[in-house]
């Protein structure tokens, strides 16, 4: 939609969106009437209520950015009657727009009300349905059905995944901050402008939200700020990680090994954590202080150190993911998709075993961190 755009141009919608996140947090801060969520699993480490409002502001940010990349595709359309203003992308941004609608929505109703894990999983199927019906899916196959299965499971999987992710001050917004920057490289490569503009909102908000949201938290994001990076991280990844590879002809491994790579943290966070409840006879839906960065503070890093280590993991991911999108056509080798893969089982087996000893050591049961 956008047909050029320069640094200085992408630095100072940057640094204006900054500015302007900065300054809704504070104000938001202010107000007596806040949004909170009182702390009833004890997911967290503290304890204490306080304000959700961050993923107001993201809300705010993405539909702001959805508008002005659609208003200036249609200006340039309108000027120039040429094909700048491609029908099939115009129909993917309000897809888009849509989803982080119905995520965010979902997502505060629930802050407010605590619905049952059914009740997400409706509105994330409709997200999922929504992104399909607009041809935004997985093509990592040349089997349509397995595409579409793998598009509704990515898109319903990472929006949990990033919601129950967010259980320590700092994580949950710093693994989507690098994750969405590495996505912003490849479209910056690709010369895809609509999405680095959105992409940049984005980020500068998380930027923005983490002055408030790093140990000591002052203000938390809630289900209504996790659930619409999630399907931020949904949309963006299909585009730019699943179908990095272009055209499919059989199955693409090379893409499974991208997204494991880039969202290796939330996914092992995520399964391990699953696996662990189910295996001790809890509901995997339910809370509670056994993720991977409560049993990284358990063995003795502070909440600081145990968010920075899983970021790490998430950098290393990201720039690996990135170089092999642009410099090698999303392409791997035999013995780097071995290496990449033994990565990526040495992380998972360490962070299982590690989750597994903690869950057996009782007395932290009732183990309390401010």
């Amino acid at each position: 939609m956008i047909e050029h755009i320069n640094y200085s141009t992408l630095i100072l919608i940057a640094s204006l969106v900054f500015i302007v996140n900065l300054l809704g947090y504070h104000l938001l801060l202010k107000r007596k009437d806040s949004l909170k969520k009182k702390n009833d699993t004890g997911e967290r480490f503290a304890a204490q209520t306080k304000p959700i409002w961050g993923g107001t502001v993201f809300f705010v940010s993405a539909i702001s950015a959805i508008f002005c990349v659609l208003i200036n595709g249609s200006l340039q359309y309108a000027a120039a009657e040429s094909g700048i203003l491609v029908n099939g992308q115009f129909i993917e941004i309000i897809a888009l727009g849509f989803c982080c609608i119905l995520a965010f929505t979902m997502g505060y109703i629930d802050d407010v009300k605590n619905f049952s894990p059914l009740f997400k999983l409706i509105f994330q199927l409709i997200c999922s349905a929504i992104l399909i019906t607009t041809d935004v899916h997985i093509a990592t196959s040349d089997n349509i059905f397995l595409n579409y299965a793998l598009t509704v499971f990515w898109v319903v999987g990472i929006m949990n995944s990033i919601n129950m992710l967010d259980n320590m001050d700092g994580i949950s917004a710093t693994t989507t901050l690098i994750i969405l920057m590495g996505i912003f490289g490849i479209a910056f490569v690709e010369n895809c402008f609509s999405d680095q503009i959105i992409l940049l909102f984005i980020i500068t908000s998380l930027i923005a939200f983490l002055f408030w949201n790093w140990h000591p938290a002052k203000m938390y994001m809630g289900d209504n700020g996790s659930q619409l990076l999630g399907i931020m991280l949904a949309y963006f990844s299909i585009k730019f990680v699943w179908n990095s590879a272009g055209d499919i002809k059989g199955f693409n491994y090379s893409q499974i090994i991208f997204i494991g790579m880039m969202f290796l943290v939330p996914l092992t966070d995520t399964t391990t954590v699953a696996v662990n409840r189910f295996l001790a006879g809890h509901s995997p839906f339910v809370g509670d202080r056994f993720h991977t960065t409560h049993c990284l503070v358990y063995k003795g890093l502070s909440i600081p150190q145990a968010v920075l280590l899983l970021d790490s993991i998430t950098i290393i991911g990201t720039i690996a993911t990135w170089y092999f999108i642009t410099y090698y056509d999303a392409l791997l080798s035999i013995p780097m998709a071995f290496i990449l893969l033994a990565y990526m089982t040495i992380v998972f087996s360490v962070a299982y075993i590690l989750n597994l000893l903690i869950r057996k050591e009782n007395n932290l049961l009732n183990h309390k961190h401010e």
